[in-house]
């Protein structure tokens, strides 16, 4: 059975542990249906106990016009403290999609970003070109608001692709300035977007070799392009990161999201080498979003280790493993309770599930605690 048809019989589960792993699971998976979208989104309408988890998770998916539909008709229903996550969903609906809906949506985005759609869909080759190098100006000087003129930016760069408007000898141009400095310029992370979005696979290799860099807005780029290409190629040249202590956490969650054997092997080998306690937490957090039955002997024996996460909510993860499978482990009742106990306390905090990352100019990186206190590192919690 493939990733998609293991998982699919648990894409709404009455568990809520097990629907959140579920939810992680996909979470940077990029091949997935758009009828499960829409499936998702009437179910965290539904179910309010799961609205937050599945709103904040399925940001990354294409949404087409049923779940646009189920949009309109659900956030004017919403609990105001929670609505920013679906107005969070609308802004990056497909700007020709957007238009088609503007009178229902036009309260939830800026005048100027329908200005940019209208540009986006009928602007000439000169026009967005130069409206994207306005935009790459103003990231440099935009601080609180940086997030905002990124997905602008990222938006008129996908139109360049769409368009055929940018060219490898450009791509090329870009990524040797580059690669000279110690920083990529917002220019040079938006270079690597294109190329995921090309899927130009020639350059594997040097996207590859910048997992080393200590720059988490061009490692996120580095990690979406790198799984889009769903390659071997990939899981290949990443292998030697997953021993790295500054690359593991990007490396493994491309690994993670290349559903293939492959994959799996290779995050098996890596686990067995690994010394780190907190390696192998990532590692084996890696191989249960595989769901591959062959991981089963990594997964057991880490279970043995007598110690507490605090990288990975390892019961939940593993709680969630073994149920999708249908597998069967005397203490899967125990990671149950634990998992549960866990989710309870952190809401009787008056904690909601993890948002967003925040983004603004002093970043927090992957490898930092996270600044919601839960003392996960930043990857693992408000970073997912």
């Amino acid at each position: 059975m493939t990733f998609l048809e293991k998982i699919k019989p648990h894409l709404i589960s009455e568990d809520i542990l097990i629907q959140e792993v579920v939810m992680h699971a996909l979470h940077d998976y990029p091949n997935i249906p758009e009828e499960w979208t829409n499936e998702l989104l009437k179910e965290a309408f539904r179910n309010n106990e799961k609205l937050s988890s599945i709103l904040i998770y399925v940001d990354n998916q294409t949404f087409n016009e049923e779940a646009v539909k189920i949009l309109i008709e659900n956030i004017p229903l919403m609990d105001p403290s929670k609505r920013q996550l679906a107005v969070k969903l609308v802004q990056r609906i497909e700007p020709e999609l957007a238009l088609k809906y503007k009178e229902q949506l036009q309260g939830y985005i800026p005048k100027h970003t329908w200005n940019l759609y209208e540009l986006l869909l009928h602007g000439s080759e000169e026009e967005v070109y130069s409206e994207y190098g306005q935009i790459l100006n103003d990231l440099e000087r935009a601080g609180s608001k940086q997030h905002d003129f990124y997905i602008k930016a990222k938006k008129l760069a996908a139109c360049l692709v769409k368009k055929g408007w940018v060219t490898e000898d450009e791509i090329d141009l870009v990524l040797e300035d580059e690669f000279k400095e110690k920083w990529f310029s917002f220019n040079g992370t938006l270079t690597v977007y294109m190329i995921g979005l090309l899927k130009t696979q020639r350059y594997i290799p040097l996207l590859v070799s910048l997992l080393d860099r200590d720059d988490d807005s061009l490692l996120e780029e580095v990690s979406v392009t790198l799984t889009s290409f769903q390659s071997d190629e990939v899981v290949k040249e990443v292998a030697p990161y997953l021993r790295k202590d500054n690359s593991i956490i990007y490396a493994a969650s491309i690994v993670e999201n290349i559903k293939s054997d492959f994959g799996v092997k290779v995050l098996r080998e890596a686990y067995r080498s690994a010394k780190e306690l907190d390696h192998r937490d990532i590692l084996i957090e890696a191989l249960c979003h595989q769901l591959s039955e062959e991981a089963l002997p990594e997964i057991n024996e880490h279970m043995k280790l007598d110690y507490s996460s605090g990288l990975v909510d390892i019961e939940q993860t593993v709680y969630g493993y073994f149920s999708i499978l249908g597998l069967k482990h005397r203490e899967l009742a125990v990671w149950r309770q634990v998992a549960m106990e866990r989710e309870l306390d952190f809401r009787l905090q008056g904690n909601d599930l993890p948002l967003s990352p925040v983004r603004n100019n002093n970043k927090v990186g992957r490898n930092d605690s996270c600044i919601c206190g839960s003392g996960k590192k930043y990857k693992k919690c408000c970073g997912k």
